[in-house]
């Protein structure tokens, strides 16, 4: 039953208990009527209007009484509130123009006079339908209406005003007027710019410490994972700060206050946000535990017998270099394997699996040899190709440590993963908090082997994980370096090595088998992408699976944006079903990424797929059916946001993946961002081909630019 509410202030309290302030008052309600209310209520102010919900009852001795449940102040509602309100999709049939000229006709307070008498609807020329369909929808919503409507009246509205009210309750307009801003923190989706802007409505002063106190925690937040930072300094936090408040201000009394309320930490001159502190010593901790442990194969002789079995088995020789990674990780309770492209990282992996399952005689045709022998990756993708190149199950990490529905993981500290032989590809993508999740949830009696190219892309959030182990030197790591017969070859590896290592010559750089490099003006680009593109197809290539656009920047005429819809013009049937949302559109066959991780629905920050098929709900709602390699996902309109168009993709989302043919086109517009890594990385994600078009000169311009380095200090904490 839903609650009822009154609108009153304070008259007199008749009664009042000091210890657990149940009270008996006397309040006059808007139509001047003395009422009695009672309840849990606390000393009131006599001057302003509450609004009380809770249920009329009657007693015996004091005859009708209200009793409260809550209360709230009473806010006046704003007439654009109130036409938002009406306009939302919480009443059918409804649209601005009709709902501002019921709030012009009946005033702000039109949604309690239509609930006290429904049949003033018709002078709107509503159908009896109509009417009745709109009464039920207000007396469903009325116990939350007045909530709603001053978030509307904000400019909050929809999913975000229905995440507002779940999170608070009945006490949101209470928790907003505290402090509009803990909404950044509580509420997913909300940053600074929105919670500043719902301040300024509120009559919230720029320099409010609030305000300002906000605005340098959102600084933290944001800078620290747009830089992949694990701290800032107070110099970094002032410039970013006033940069957001557009003003001076002195930083170091607001950190002072933020450090004593225990929102970030202080270690020496250097501040962190709490989950960026925890993890960096979480991961340190782990990985010391992890390294201390005794290993279970000290027969070096015995391994190395091993080792020339498999040699034999496979038809191999191993070069000294690799004979030496494989031994190491063996012998060792933790070690990493580095190298580039073509460096022989898949081949040794394969060996220490075989060395192992021989050592400690474990069938690798078991099905159930998941349990034993771990394989993971950041990526659904980088999983399925570990899969497919060693023949054994892989997975993502999320999947491998259970991720839920809820965002638990299943195994973690408590709780530790089965597997004796854990063994993590494309490690440099890991962030420090995942770092963190998977140490902590490995045995201590387990053999880890970390493995990964350094030289690639940092991971997307803070840390600098692979590469701060490497350099700490307290574990064990073999850098591969040669590039090994079958790779020789290879025009991409050359390409890749010669922008790694700073030496590219583009007197040097010719097209030919595998590599094309095209010089072409911008204006020229889409047209040669298109034909590169329908060429490949003719050939049997697969848009999905084989073909990748990698482009540094959403923005601009050769932004991923605008090469996403050139190909989907191109490329697909626009005369299929299709759901528009924004300023998109996706129809039957498109090729998508998942932005977010979705653990209910088993799909990652990252994965691809295309649409299946668009239908409508019984209810008359559109949807769609995403697969994701077998696994399809059932998404309506709200949530696709959760997608974007990905013929086209940023070279940070291609990491851990590979491609057949990759297609790099390169303009002036993406000069800040061409760094050598970012380069390097979108090359190597390239097979059998790759293409690059536009101003080749660029090449050696990001090849000769580093990446900032990351304020990190996991590397101190492994040598302390």
């Amino acid at each position: 039953m839903s609650l009822e509410r009154i609108t009153a202030k304070i008259n007199r309290y008749v009664y009042h208990n000091n210890d657990n302030s149940y009270s008996i008052v006397r309040v006059i309600n808007e139509n001047n009527e003395d009422l009695t209310i009672v309840g849990y209520i606390p000393i009131l102010s006599e001057d302003i209007f509450y609004e009380f919900l809770g249920k009329w009852i009657s007693h015996d001795k004091y005859g009708k009484q209200f009793q409260v449940e809550t209360y709230t102040k009473s806010n006046t509602q704003s007439v654009e509130g109130v036409v938002s309100y009406l306009s939302s999709s919480y009443f059918t049939g409804i649209g601005p123009v009709t709902a501002q000229k019921i709030v012009e006709e009946l005033g702000v307070d039109a949604i309690k006079i239509i609930l006290s008498n429904k049949d003033i609807l018709k002078q709107f020329n509503f159908s009896d339908s109509k009417i009745e369909k709109l009464y039920q929808q207000l007396l469903d919503n009325q116990t939350n209406e007045h909530i709603l409507v001053n978030l509307y009246g904000y400019n909050i509205a929809g999913k975000t005003a229905m995440k507002i009210l779940n999170f608070y309750g009945l006490l949101t307009l209470d928790k907003l007027e505290e402090n509009p801003y803990q909404l950044i923190n509580d509420i997913e989706g909300i940053g600074f710019i929105k919670a500043d802007e719902l301040a300024q409505k509120m009559g919230i002063e720029n320099n409010d410490p609030r305000r300002i106190e906000a605005a340098v925690l959102f600084s933290m937040k944001t800078y620290s994972f747009q830089n992949g930072d694990t701290y800032l300094s107070a110099i970094d936090l002032k410039k970013y700060t006033e940069s957001i408040l557009g003003f001076e201000i002195d930083v170091k009394p607001v950190l002072d206050s933020l450090v004593l309320e225990n929102e970030i930490i202080l270690e020496e001159d250097r501040y962190y946000l709490y989950n960026s502190y925890f993890a960096e010593n979480s991961v340190a901790t782990e990985l010391k535990r992890l390294k201390n442990e005794p290993s279970e194969l000290t027969d070096y002789d015995y391994l190395s017998s091993l080792l020339e079995m498999v040699q034999i088995q496979k038809n191999i020789e191993y070069t000294e270099l690799q004979k030496s990674a494989i031994l190491s990780s063996l012998t060792s309770k933790v070690s990493v394997i580095t190298g580039g492209p073509g460096t022989g990282k898949t081949t040794i992996i394969d060996g220490i699996i075989e060395i192992y399952a021989s050592y400690f005689k474990i069938n690798l045709s078991n099905p159930e040899i998941d349990e034993k022998i771990g394989l993971m990756a950041p990526t659904g993708r980088a999983a399925k190709r570990m899969e497919e190149v060693l023949g054994l199950p892989a997975k993502t990490i999320h999947r491998q440590l259970g991720y839920g529905y809820d965002g638990v993981f299943t195994y973690d500290a408590d709780k530790k993963m089965p597997q004796k032989l854990i063994i993590i590809d494309e490690s440099s993508m890991i962030d420090i908090f995942l770092a963190r999740k998977l140490l902590e949830a490995i045995d201590s009696d387990a053999q880890v082997i970390i493995v990964g190219d350094v030289d690639q892309l940092p991971s997307v959030s803070p840390g600098t994980v692979l590469k701060d182990i490497i350099e700490s030197k307290i574990i064990p790591v073999v850098k591969l370096t040669e590039i090994h017969r079958q790779a020789k070859n290879s025009n991409i590896i050359k390409l890749a090595n010669a922008v790694n290592m700073q030496k590219l010559d583009m007197q040097r750089l010719e097209s030919g088998n595998d590599l094309f490099v095209r010089n072409e003006f911008p204006n020229n680009i889409k047209k040669i992408i298109l034909e590169q593109i329908k060429g490949a197809l003719d050939q049997g290539y697969d848009m999905i699976n084989d073909i990748q656009i990698l482009i540094p920047t959403y923005k601009g005429d050769i932004g991923i944006d605008a090469i996403n819809l050139l190909l989907q013009e191109n490329f697909n049937d626009l005369n299929k079903p299709y759901i528009e949302y924004g300023d998109k559109k996706y129809f039957e066959k498109d090729k998508v990424i998942q932005l977010v991780n979705d653990p209910k629905n088993f799909v990652m920050n990252g994965d691809i797929g295309y649409i299946k098929r668009i239908s409508k709900t019984v209810d008359n709602k559109d949807y769609l059916v995403v697969d994701f390699d077998g696994n399809e996902v059932f998404y309506e309109k709200n949530d696709l946001d959760s997608l974007n168009l990905a013929y086209a993709m940023s070279i940070h989302k291609s990491q851990g993946s590979e491609y057949k043919i990759v297609i790099l086109p390169l303009i002036k517009q993406y000069t800040h961002m061409l760094k050598k890594e970012l380069l390097y990385t979108a090359i190597t994600r390239a097979k059998n081909y790759l293409i690059i078009i536009g101003d080749i000169n660029l090449l050696v311009y990001a090849a000769n630019h580093l990446s900032e380095k990351r304020k990190t200090t996991l590397k101190l904490r492994l040598q302390s």
